[in-house]
């Protein structure tokens, strides 16, 4: 089960109500060799594990980052990438030059942390 979707199933049985997750910006073209910066917002979830995510175009889906908390982040594939967690409900995903092997479909989700 997907972890997105577990999180929003234990949020309802929890009662934790009212959780959002914004990527910004939704849609970004860019050529290769500029930088690149997309920012996740989650409001409504406290201390939530947040992850990034790269689909290329055919492929599954990959994760890059998870972070469990401000400053804690471990990579997977972080290729060209970085990502930072500057706040608890802030992630972003950065490149300062994009590669031709880059392009994708890039999704940033999160999960409860249950203890």
């Amino acid at each position: 089960m997907p972890r997105c979707l577990l999180a929003l199933l234990l949020g309802t049985f929890l009662g934790v109500r009212a959780q959002t997750i914004r990527q910004w910006p939704l849609i970004r073209v860019q050529p290769a060799g500029s930088p690149l910066s997309l920012v996740c917002t989650v409001k409504g979830a406290s201390s939530p594990n947040l992850y990034w995510y790269r689909q290329a175009a055919g492929g599954t889906l990959q994760l890059l980052f998870y972070s469990v908390g401000v400053g804690q982040i471990d990579s997977e594939e972080p290729q060209n990438f970085e990502a930072s967690r500057p706040q608890d409900d802030l992630f972003i995903l950065s490149s300062k030059k994009l590669l031709l092997s880059d392009p994708g479909f890039y999704l940033c989700a999160w999960s409860l942390t249950l203890s």
